[in-house]
């Protein structure tokens, strides 16, 4: 693989052809990096099949190609995306399906470039995915990367997590679980959790390694105010020389459903 790929300029940021998957050409993992990836999930009780690896290096190509031109990642280098990427997203895999039931519906909030929410889908195809993301463009990036997907039942759509029941009324409080990485402050999390989750819904939360020193107090204190309970705060290191992350798990308290609030 060449270490620095060269991908066709695209024509204009608006065109949405430069959104397609095909537009770029297609990337392989090195074999040094494929193999760290499946030891740290076997280690996780993950398996990994060769289908799986082809649709990953499909979703690899597609994001370094778009990220050309529309800022998706600052983390490029294949060892970086598998690891940063598409491992952190899986380290909730195991939590996610004892969680939640085939045909339930599964939020990622802020998805971005798609993360934790492709790989999730990728390994989860019987739940339903929804990628949720205020910024157009991105979903518009999201709406074309579902092709690459096609086992998976995923769609993509463009607002802000409080504005659901104006936006699309069948998710009001709908969702089993919603997913959160890398978006924002916890407790601000919870008031889009509050209007997208069901009564005892749970909320997953990626963190990084100063979760607890900058957010865990403001956190404990906005569920308690909100109408969540703070479950557990799960560290979690991707690698042996990292230091440790969190994973924190909140559930929503039960309550009658509320009429939408205005915005």
């Amino acid at each position: 693989m060449k270490q620095n790929p060269t991908f066709p300029p695209a024509r204009e940021p608006h065109d949405p052809g430069a959104f397609l998957p095909e537009r770029y050409p297609l990337l392989s993992f090195p074999t040094q990096d494929w193999e760290w990836f499946t030891a740290a999930c076997k280690d996780l009780e993950i398996t990994v099949s060769d289908a799986q690896r082809q649709t990953l290096e499909r979703l690899y190509s597609h994001l370094l190609g778009v990220n050309t031109w529309l800022n998706l990642t600052r983390l490029t280098s294949p060892s970086d995306y598998l690891k940063f990427h598409i491992f952190d997203s899986l380290t909730v895999l195991n939590l996610v399906q004892e969680l939640t039931s085939p045909g339930e519906i599964v939020l990622d909030l802020g998805s971005g470039g798609g993360y934790p929410g492709l790989p999730l889908a990728i390994w989860l195809p019987d739940r339903h995915f929804v990628l949720l993301d205020s910024r157009r463009k991105k979903v518009e990036f999201l709406q074309q990367t579902q092709t690459l997907l096609p086992s998976a039942k995923t769609e993509a759509v463009c607002f802000r997590g409080r504005e659901v029941a104006h936006q699309r009324p069948d998710l009001y409080q709908n969702c089993s679980l919603l997913t959160a990485r890398a978006v924002g402050p916890a407790s601000e999390i919870l008031i889009d959790a509050a209007e997208l989750l069901k009564n005892h819904g749970h909320l997953i939360l990626l963190k990084g390694p100063n979760f607890l020193k900058d957010e865990g107090s403001g956190f404990e204190l906005a569920c308690r105010t909100i109408g969540f309970e703070l479950l557990e705060i799960l560290p979690i290191a991707l690698d042996a020389q990292d230091p440790d992350r969190y994973v924190v798990l909140a559930q929503r308290k039960a309550e009658k459903k509320r009429k939408p609030n205005r915005l």
